[in-house]
């Protein structure tokens, strides 16, 4: 029921009036057909007949409207009835533009009827919104007031990117100074709209600037931050981010560049050309011929970090002459520095080979150590000389310059194995070209040729002294050079002989040649100069003198009776030179000899002899120069009887010299005669006899008496 109705039920259930059809049919007039309620009436008078006053509620106020993100606030003024009645309710709708459309009842802490003169509705919608407020008292509603002007519901913040101008390159550099740096950020269709830009440059204080673009000039070589975000109409702050500027206007330098001095027919297709730069700095590498006629393409190489690079160039489509090398440096913001050369010598042409190659026809075993090879080629050339042979270990090399286009070198070629050597020859001109191979060839022998030789031991009176026969073998085909030297008198005499074959023989000539030892020396020399030689064998001499008797002695041996013949007395002999052992006693050789001695009576002047098997020494007759035993001989030998002096056998000895032969009396054997003890002592003596000679074959002369020079002492 309606205010004006209730309030005319209750007037009319208090005090029935003759006036109550008029009052209703004037609430009906106010109320009319519709629905709400846009006046009431009122009492004029507090009497039984107050009259009634009409009073219509006042349409609600334009609301004012706030954001807060998606929070709006809702504020309006108190609205009231035409009398003054204030309304006791509102109600708040938005609508979603500033005319037509559906409203929407408000939610949150505007729904319903708000009693309070604000609001704040939660979570609107994003988009823009115009509110109204309804007053309201009790049922009664009253009209809706204007909208108010739109606000945004935005929760999410503005966008913002960056970009700069002019714009940098692929790796992000600029080489130009200022940069400009635009910063523009968006807050959507449905956003509140950006309030402002904030940023900063390098760490500097920060800067906020009005609306939603932002120019900032960066200047200075180096690498710059701006740091940046926007803020919306509501608050909303963007996500910090930040531009990166990189600006580099100093153009990089080639700070190095090494070329070959030369470029030759090996490395023509690929030339190997280094410098240094900037670190990681591209370079541009391009060479190019005389009148820059022709040029290559273009090497690209990055220096590393320490600023090193390396690059290979193709220099076949240039001209033979001098090549100019040109590098520049690039770096990443796209400086290019000034060009840096370098130049070079193209020469592609082969020199000339040697020629007048020259090598002896053998190396032998004196000249290994140092083999001459010579010949002629481009004046200025370096010649490369390469020596081996089959089965060696390692060619022999070595190099020589042609200096006035002749050349000559020395290799050692000990290393190599006896065999042909063959000696390849290069030129190499001064830009490396190599010339084809020169070969030549020559043996190489260094074993001396092997010989023999066979002379005898001694030449004296009875030899043939101008023809003393020599033979011995070689190698075939040499002649062999025989020599017989006398060293002590530095006298020699030399023969050449053809051999026959493998064999040689000839007669020497020594009449020329003085007594003494005698050297018998074969040599002869090979086709590749190695002499060979060899020495006869053994003690060989010349003796052309007659050996003669020196002295004879008789001694008491030790431990013996003075004055008598006993065991340990000796008689020696002493001849001039020495003899031949043989020729006292077959076979023998002159060391100790074991028998008896025997001395015979002979009067005054008995004799001595020593028997050992079927010798009997010595040849001719050793007298004693006194009478030391009866009319028959004493025996001295191993088989004495009891006699109290032993079983000791008689010796006898030719020392080492060969020229003093020696007697040594053994035990007496005292059956076999009568020793005494003479008168006196005697001077012994030694008459030769046919048979005895010197070493070297010269006889002893016979029939000669040699007597002692003192006294015998037994």
């Amino acid at each position: 029921m309606s205010l004006a109705v209730r309030n005319a039920a209750l007037f009319v259930g208090r005090r029935p009036s003759r006036r109550l059809a008029w009052i209703i049919t004037a609430v009906l007039l106010l109320l009319g057909s519709g629905t709400a309620a846009y006046a009431f009436w009122a009492s004029t008078t507090s009497s039984s007949n107050a009259a009634a006053a009409a009073d219509a509620l006042t349409p609600g106020s334009k609301p004012a409207v706030s954001a807060n993100g998606a929070a709006l606030s809702v504020t309006w003024a108190s609205g009231t009835t035409v009398n003054g009645r204030a309304a006791t309710g509102y109600t708040v709708a938005r609508y979603p533009a500033a005319t037509g459309g559906a409203a929407t009842p408000a939610t949150g802490g505007c729904a319903g009827t708000v009693t309070t003169l604000t609001c704040t509705e939660q979570n609107v919608p994003g988009g823009t919104w115009y509110y109204t407020v309804t007053p309201a008292i009790a049922l009664w509603t009253g009209a809706e007031s204007p909208r108010s002007n739109g606000i945004s519901s935005d929760a999410t913040p503005p966008t913002a990117f960056a970009s700069v101008s002019p714009t940098p390159n692929a790796a992000g550099w600029n080489n130009t100074s200022p940069v400009t740096v635009t910063l523009t950020a968006d807050d959507g269709t449905n956003g509140s709209g950006v309030a402002s830009i904030t940023y900063a440059v390098d760490g500097g204080a920060q800067q906020t600037v009005s609306g939603a673009v932002a120019t900032i000039p960066v200047a200075g070589d180096g690498t710059h931050t701006v740091p940046y975000f926007a803020t919306d109409k509501v608050g909303n702050a963007g996500t910090a981010q930040s531009q990166t500027v990189k600006i580099d206007t100093q153009a990089p330098a080639v700070t190095g560049l090494s070329a070959p001095q030369y470029v030759n027919l090996a490395t023509v297709s690929g030339v190997t050309v280094s410098g240094t730069a900037e670190a990681n700095a591209k370079i541009t590498l391009t060479a190019a011929d005389a009148g820059s006629a022709h040029t290559t393409p273009a090497a690209t190489p990055t220096a590393d970090s320490t600023g090193k690079w390396t690059a290979t160039l193709n220099l076949s489509s240039l001209n033979e002459g001098p090549v100019t090398f040109s590098a520049t440096a690039t770096d990443a913001a796209g400086n290019t520095g000034p060009a840096r050369t370098a130049t070079s010598s193209k020469d592609i042409s082969a020199p000339a080979a040697p020629t007048a190659l020259k090598v002896p026809t053998y190396v032998n075993a004196a000249t290994a150590p140092s083999i001459n090879v010579s010949g002629n080629a481009e004046a200025g050339a370096t010649v490369s000389v390469s020596a081996m042979s089959p089965g060696s270990p390692a060619a022999v090399t070595g190099t020589a310059i042609a200096s006035n286009g002749a050349w000559s070198l020395n290799l050692d070629l000990r290393s190599l194995k006896d065999d042909t050597v063959t000696y390849t020859v290069t030129v190499a001109d001064s830009a490396g070209n190599t010339s084809s191979p020169v070969s030549a060839s020559n043996i190489k022998d260094t074993a001396a040729p092997v010989l023999s030789i066979a002379a005898p031991m001694y030449v004296n009176l009875s030899s043939n002294i101008a023809a003393v026969p020599v033979s011995g073998t070689t190698e075939g085909g040499m002649m062999v050079n025989v020599t017989v030297r006398n060293n002590s008198l530095s006298q020699s005499v030399t023969k050449q002989v053809t051999p026959a074959g493998t064999s040689w023989s000839t007669t020497m000539d020594l009449t020329m040649v003085g007594d003494g030892t005698l050297t018998y020396t074969a040599s002869a020399t090979d086709a590749a100069g190695n002499t060979g030689s060899a020495t006869a064998a053994g003690f060989t001499g010349k003796d052309t003198v007659l050996p003669s008797v020196v002295d004879v002695t008789g001694q008491n041996g030790t431990g013996s009776t003075s004055g008598s013949l006993d065991k340990g007395d000796v008689i020696t002999v002493v001849f001039s030179e020495a003899m031949d052992p043989a020729k006292f006693c077959a076979g023998w050789s002159g060391t100790e000899l074991s028998g008896s001695a025997t001395v015979a009576d002979a009067g005054n002047n008995d004799t001595i002899s020593f028997t050992a098997g079927n010798c009997v020494v010595p040849s001719g007759t050793l007298s004693l120069g006194a009478n030391y035993v009866g009319n028959s001989s004493a025996v001295f030998s191993a088989t004495g009887n009891g006699n109290g002096n032993g079983n000791t056998p008689s010796t006898l000895t030719l020392d080492p010299t060969g020229k003093t032969l020696t007697i040594k009396l053994g035990s007496y054997r005292s059956n076999s005669g009568n020793v005494s003890m003479p008168a006196t002592q005697g001077v012994p003596s030694y008459s030769t006899a046919t048979g005895l000679a010197d070493v070297a074959g010269n006889p002893l002369p016979s029939g000669v008496s040699t007597s002692g020079k003192v006294k015998t002492t037994f």
